[in-house]
């Protein structure tokens, strides 16, 4: 049984997903811990936190943070997206075997959570069941998949128990720069039409705040581990997003825009997730609609401007 308080080590933490998290974590009263590739901009971690390592996720960890000694480890960290080929995800894959390998040695540490893909589902199309073992049909999609099963597999020895999350196309403030929804609202603020290679494609987008509410449950809840969608369970086409930020961009886009999900005729040939074991089992479901979430996104870009994260977790998106 997880305690009601732990001592997380968050990897990744300046990312997209590891920024947001790292707050959440404070609020909820965890003890947390950053670690990170990357010199840190000041608005990157917040304050409070008990240690901070500036570090690759495979090097040796510091002998300060091993004698802090994390319950929870938070794994984020992957380094080169939006690079996909082979010597990125066997570098990140090489990397992270070693980061598994001192965490289960660490007698403090009874979860591991991991951040997976829907990349992992391979070519499969239609709703994704976690108990599906598609065959990855790249190597970032390999890397994970090959990830997850070591991680297993080191962690059966020492009793800590994992849970990895296969994330859907996350979206939303902090997201890199290269990904689709700020490269479409980058587009429209300077006055140039986004051209989609495929605008009758259909994603299963799941907003930000939505995800680190998955995280959070996984370090604050005791239930059975194991391998969990998080996704909104719909799929939406990238037309339909391109027009409500070009709306929000015009100034003409309503309150409260519902996007609707794609046709069924448009989804024989696309994955989406099924979310019926991870609302059983953490009680987890989206709360924040497609619509609100573009428009939070142009609201926070429109305040910063986009961002480049130089590591971050890797979602499908």
């Amino acid at each position: 049984m997880l305690p009601p308080t732990h001592r997380v080590l968050v990897t990744g933490a300046s990312g997209f997903i590891g920024s947001p998290l790292c707050r959440v974590l404070l609020a909820d009263g965890h003890q947390v811990w950053a670690m990170s590739r990357r010199a840190c901009k000041e608005h990157d971690l917040p304050d409070g936190l008990d240690g901070v390592s500036l570090q690759s996720v495979g090097d040796r960890f510091p002998a300060d943070l091993l004698e802090w000694g994390p319950t929870v480890i938070v794994n984020l960290a992957w380094s080169g997206i939006p690079d996909y080929g082979p010597e990125c995800s066997i570098f990140n894959l090489e990397q992270q075997v070693r980061l598994v390998d001192q965490a289960v040695a660490i007698e403090s540490v009874c979860r591991f959570v991991g951040a997976g893909t829907c990349l992992e589902y391979g070519d499969h199309v239609g709703p994704c069941s976690e108990d599906e073992e598609a065959a990855p049909t790249n190597y970032l999609a390999w890397a994970k998949q090959s990830l997850r099963r070591y991680l297993l597999l080191a962690a059966s020895v020492s009793q800590v128990d994992v849970v990895w999350f296969r994330i859907f196309f996350a979206y939303g403030p902090g997201q890199r720069s290269e990904g689709l929804l700020p490269s479409l609202l980058k587009d429209l603020l300077a006055g140039r039409q986004p051209v989609l290679i495929n605008p009758d494609a259909a994603r299963d987008f799941v907003y930000i705040d939505d995800v680190v509410e998955a995280f959070r449950r996984a370090v604050n809840h005791n239930f059975s581990p194991g391998t969990f969608n998080v996704g909104s369970g719909l799929l939406v086409s990238l037309s339909d997003v391109r027009d409500v930020a070009a709306g929000l961009v015009a100034g003409s886009s309503e309150e409260g825009t519902v996007l609707l999900p794609a046709p069924p005729e448009g989804s024989d040939h696309e994955m989406y997730a099924s979310l019926k074991l991870v609302s059983s089992t953490l009680g987890w479901r989206p709360l924040v609609p497609l619509g609100e979430g573009i428009r939070r996104t142009w609201r926070a870009m429109s305040e910063t401007g986009p961002q480049r994260q130089a590591e971050e977790d890797c979602s499908g998106g």
